[in-house]
């Protein structure tokens, strides 16, 4: 490989290799005896690396770790090169299976595969070939490369594949992030970059992790890496009022010391969690974070703050700000455990559309205390699911606007929300408000129009099947929902654009046939289930002819006025009822409530005056008992 500019060009490898290495490893002495003593090279003591590949540093995995055997590892690899085989078919069908599997884990064997797929950046390389060396032969900004020559050396010092200087995996970092800084000339370079590609890295070729780093730069984490950090502060906000739902104790006490989330939670969410866990727990949250999106990164943080925060007696060890923010900056490694950490982030009620909603809170406040964002980034998409389904839809609009992936056995998920209907999707929205059927303007969909929407002569007509389903045969019209709708619009007396004989008149055998209204669009797929409704939401029969198909409309309409009279009537007066129960229930709740305190009140009035007499009663015994006792004793001092 061709080495940067700025790197010093070694005489031997060998001592290229090791002098790095030691310049790299701080807190070494001399000897390096402060590393370990497992195996000598050349005179200097260098530490066996674990199965990661560190060599050292808080990351270092003890060789305790539990391990697991031959047989399960092999048996879910078979399991993930099954789920390779037919990728697509396990995202659209059974989603939920590959969820749980990333969650157990993804063999460490068929993990950069598995985060291609996962994140959709093998397709993306696929369509750009030659782009990642195209990108490299470009100069690239001086400023940005001073900086990225400058953060090489801190990207996980302790890992063999970056301990050198200059070596392969600077090197290739280097490529990663100049190329994405002319990818992306606008977002430029982010410090926070270069341990996400040095991960990626660790795990895959540079080609492929540079198009894995542009699917989290762009879909999962977007405007993370923008000039302001506008994105990251909104999600700060966003994680402050989710810890406190999730953990009151430990949001009062940040609260009471002022600690803006943004001083501990930007390393975390930018590096995702590379330079604060152990690797092992590292592998896992990536893993999830991959299939889940931004989600599991949220969880893990909240997950932190209540085992750091979350008991009277952690908040002990941590009396003031500078306490506190020690603890947050260095979790100690020894007290996060895999299998707990894992178990508690998979069980926090924290979704999709409660992050969603907690966003839209937070921008109002935004813009109503600093004003416009800045900086817009794109939407977030919420994972591999998210990522599928917005490849579908972008795939569909892309070729003529078609209704194909309304076969899908699910709704799509995603940026669509669950109440949007499927003519809020991009592409279909009507520029009016008028009823679907009743455009007759060039331009309302995304697709052909004009002579381009027009069937064939030798269109093939569709009947719908008793179960659901569409019997294909020659000669048989089927009434799709465009087609009603232009039928109807015809029958009620509205002209059609343009009409050709050919759309409407008797076919083959003997049928009259409806005319095809010729601005709708073009339907690539039939597959419409009974449990999705029509987009015109219109499935009504259609009349025999023109003539009694007026009378009847007009029938029908009066009809359905008068019925929607009487139960807009018969509503109201239900609710007038209910309101006037209401007051009554709640007037004689208010009177029972004044006699209950009246009869209390004269109770007590009561209580007090026959205490009062009793207390009268006995001052009067004693005044007559002391008065018969002087006049007794009076006689006696007379005689």
């Amino acid at each position: 490989p061709i080495r940067s500019p700025g790197f010093r060009t070694p005489r031997t490898p060998s001592a290229s290799l090791m002098s790095g290495t030691l310049e790299s490893l701080s807190g070494l002495g001399e000897d390096g005896s402060s590393v370990g003593s497992d195996s000598e090279i050349n005179g200097l003591v260098i530490r066996r690396t674990d199965k990661y590949g560190f060599l050292g540093g808080t990351q270092y995995s003890e060789a305790s770790e539990k391990e697991i055997r031959v047989d399960v590892a092999r048996q879910r690899e078979m399991k993930w090169l099954d789920m390779f085989s037919s990728w697509d078919k396990w995202i659209l069908r059974r989603f939920q299976k590959v969820k749980l599997r990333c969650r157990k884990g993804i063999p460490s064997s068929l993990r950069a595969k598995a985060w291609q797929l996962l994140s959709n950046s093998s397709e993306l390389l696929e369509s750009n070939q030659g782009k990642f060396e195209e990108l490299e032969r470009e100069q690239g900004d001086p400023k940005w490369l001073d900086i990225i020559e400058k953060d090489l050396h801190r990207q996980f010092p302790f890992h063999e594949m970056f301990a050198a200087r200059g070596g392969h995996g600077q090197q290739d970092l280097y490529r990663i992030l100049k190329a994405y800084t002319i990818y992306r000339p606008d977002e430029g370079y982010c410090q926070a970059q270069a341990p996400v590609a040095a991960v990626l890295l660790m795990h895959m070729p540079a080609e492929q992790a540079f198009w894995c780093l542009v699917q989290i730069c762009e879909k999962y984490l977007p405007g993370y890496y923008s000039a302001g950090l506008e994105a990251i502060q909104l999600d700060g906000e966003i994680f402050f009022s989710l810890l406190r739902r999730v953990c009151p104790m430990a949001y009062r006490h940040l609260k009471k010391f002022k600690i803006d989330p943004i001083l501990y939670m930007t390393e975390w969410f930018m590096c995702i969690f590379s330079r604060t866990l152990p690797w092992s727990c590292v592998l896992r949250v990536w893993d999830m974070f991959f299939c889940e999106g931004v989600k599991v990164v949220f969880r893990v943080g909240l997950v932190l703050l209540k085992q750091m925060l979350g008991s009277v007696d952690k908040l002990r060890e941590v009396q003031g700000m500078y306490e506190t923010m020690e603890r947050l900056r260095n979790i100690p490694t020894d007290t996060v455990k895999e299998d707990l950490l894992i178990q508690e982030v998979i069980s926090l009620p924290v979704t999709e559309s409660l992050i969603e909603r907690e966003c839209n809170i937070q921008v109002r406040k935004w813009r109503e205390s600093r004003g416009e964002l800045t900086h817009q980034p794109s939407r977030r998409l919420h994972g591999t699911r998210a990522i599928f389904e917005y490849k579908r839809r972008a795939a569909s609009i892309s070729s003529g606007g078609s209704f194909s992936f309304l076969g899908a056995p699910v709704p799509p998920p995603g940026p669509l929300r669950a109440s949007s209907s499927l003519l809020s999707l991009p592409g279909f929205r009507s520029k009016s408000k008028t009823p679907f059927h009743s455009h007759t303007k060039m331009g309302s969909f995304s697709g052909p129009s004009g002579a381009d929407a027009l069937p064939p002569q030798g269109f093939p007509m569709h009947k719908a099947a008793p179960s659901g389903g569409v019997v294909r045969g020659p000669g048989q019209h089927v009434p799709s929902p465009l087609t009603v709708n232009s039928a109807l619009a015809t029958s009620s007396g509205q002209p059609l654009a343009s009409a050709t004989p050919a759309q409407g008149g008797p076919s083959s055998d003997g049928k009259q046939q409806l005319p095809i209204h010729t601005l709708s669009p073009k339907i690539v797929s039939e597959q419409i289930t009974q449990t999705l409704p029509s987009p015109t939401a219109n499935n009504a029969p259609l009349p025999p002819c023109p003539e009694s198909g007026k009378a009847l409309a007009a029938v029908t309409a009066g009809g359905g006025e008068d019925e929607s009279k009487k139960k807009k009537k018969s509503k109201e007066d239900k609710r007038r009822e209910k309101d006037e129960e209401k007051l009554k229930s709640r007037e004689k709740k208010e009177r029972e409530k004044a006699e209950k305190e009246r009869l209390k009140k004269e109770k007590e009035r009561a209580e007090k005056e026959k205490k009062r007499d009793k207390g009268s009663k006995k001052k009067d015994k004693g005044g007559g008992e002391a008065e018969e006792k002087n006049g007794a004793t009076a006689p006696r001092d007379l005689a």
